[in-house]
């Protein structure tokens, strides 16, 4: 019977104390050192042993005239395991009978684990006890000396949010590249506790994203059966009813999927990020540790010269993309024309600079001198390429110095002109002069 009470199960949580002593509780290695756990201690049976603790019997307490099914009770009071001597490990159902026996009892002792140390409960008498935890789970006592040392081996509920939809993302899902003006698909992945309860999901969409309304859903449950959605502002919260979790295995994953948009104000240089978390136990007072994804856009900017590298003014630039589209960029929204005359054209300003084209998505572009100052010729079309996976700054912020050397001036007439001619007749008059006078002066001689 002593082997059949003590499990080492996680969703166990009995253990036998023969003599007064103690019980110490080691936490989970990955709770929040910076949380308190209190650890409720529940006599389920009284119990008597011999010195050596080898020999145990156990008797209803005071008060209490029926034993929790799965366990049978003789008139005299004394209680023994229905499943036999054999049995090592209660079932589900027998521990959800003690859960239920003990439901509205105060606890006989509590202890509490600060910053990740033991929590000892001192001082117990002889009994067979059931432990839970605030944070709602039950914990496993794999011991039936009087100083019990019990091992809390439930998992501590956490989140991992992805980006699991836009232009590109990371293999890890924590930084995308997405255009000002799509959407990002994000799915978060909530680790189950056995037991636990008071599930709240949390995610706070930073500067430059706005929750698409109606895109959250969450696998394999419904809404309002299994969750109620708040949204507000930039909050969103979903809030899961405990019948939905208990039943989960430990370890088990709550897929929670949503998307949100790419706002004007994601074309700051800074990435538009959001952060979720979970909260969980009585009044959901413990939070897990912040999951955050990044979203980035790029931009290309143009400094514009003339021949003699002055800034030039006048010059208007629009920008083609790989599928031969114009970028148009209207109410900080940025889409792709057909028609270049419909494309958002960028002039150069007094000092030669140029507003960038923001919001773009990897790939590769091509900027096109539209308008050319008067007295200049046009210039060449350039070409960049904004690399997927690549967060840095000389990628996300290209910048390009785009030259126009001043026109020259053309013949009139084509060929070497009309100057030749004049020089040449000018000598043939020349030459007929010389001639006429020699003649005269030759005639006088004569």
């Amino acid at each position: 019977l002593t082997v059949a009470m003590t499990m080492g199960i996680a969703s166990t949580s009995m253990a036998f104390a023969a003599g007064t002593g103690s019980i110490t509780i080691t936490p989970p290695d990955d709770v929040d050192t910076s949380k308190t756990i209190t650890y409720e201690i529940y006599k389920v049976f009284d119990a008597d042993a011999s010195a050596d603790g080898t020999k145990i019997s156990y008797k209803l307490m005071d008060g209490k005239t029926t034993a929790p099914a799965g366990f049978t009770v003789d008139t005299a009071g004394n209680v023994k395991y229905a499943g036999g001597d054999s049995v090592t490990e209660l079932t589900a159902d027998d521990i959800a009978a003690i859960a239920a026996y003990v439901n509205g009892d105060d606890p006989v002792a509590t202890a509490t684990s600060t910053g990740g140390a033991d929590a000892i409960a001192q001082g117990l008498p002889n009994g067979y006890y059931y432990i839970t935890t605030s944070t709602g789970s039950v914990v496993t006592i794999d011991s039936t000396k009087p100083n019990a040392e019990v091992e809390d081996k439930n998992i501590v509920p956490g989140v991992d949010k992805k980006i699991t939809g836009a232009s590109s993302y990371d293999a890890d899902g924590k930084k995308a590249l997405a255009q000002v003006g799509t959407e990002v698909e994000y799915t978060a992945a909530i680790t189950v506790g056995k037991g636990q309860i008071g599930y709240v999901f949390k995610d706070t969409l930073g500067t430059g994203l706005e929750y698409v309304a109606n895109s959250l859903s969450v696998e394999n449950m419904e809404a309002g059966e299994d969750y109620t959605l708040n949204v507000s502002g930039q909050n969103i919260t979903v809030t899961f009813k405990d019948a939905s979790i208990k039943d989960l295995e430990q370890g088990a994953k709550i897929n929670v999927i949503y998307k949100a948009k790419v706002t004007s104000a994601a074309l700051q240089d800074d990435p538009a990020n959001n952060t979720a978390t979970i909260s969980y136990g009585n009044n959901s007072q413990y939070t897990s540790e912040p999951s955050q994804a990044e979203v980035y856009n790029a931009k290309i900017t143009v400094d514009k010269k003339d021949g003699e590298n002055k800034p030039l003014a006048g010059a208007g630039f629009v920008l083609k993309n790989a599928e031969g589209k114009y970028y148009k960029i209207e109410n900080s929204v940025v889409s792709w024309v057909d028609n270049e005359a419909a494309a958002t054209e960028h002039v150069s300003q007094a000092d030669g600079t140029v507003e960038a084209f923001t919001g773009l998505a990897n790939g590769t572009y091509t900027l096109v001198e539209k308008t050319v100052p008067a007295g200049y010729n046009k210039a060449d079309d350039k070409n960049f390429t904004i690399s997927a996976g690549d967060y840095t700054a000389d990628n996300l912020k290209q910048t390009a110095t785009v030259v126009n050397k001043s026109g020259s001036v053309l013949p009139s007439t084509g060929g070497i002109g009309t100057t030749i001619f004049y020089i040449l007749g000018a000598l043939l008059i020349v030459g007929c002069g010389i001639i006429l006078i020699a003649r005269r002066r030759m005639s006088t001689n004569s």
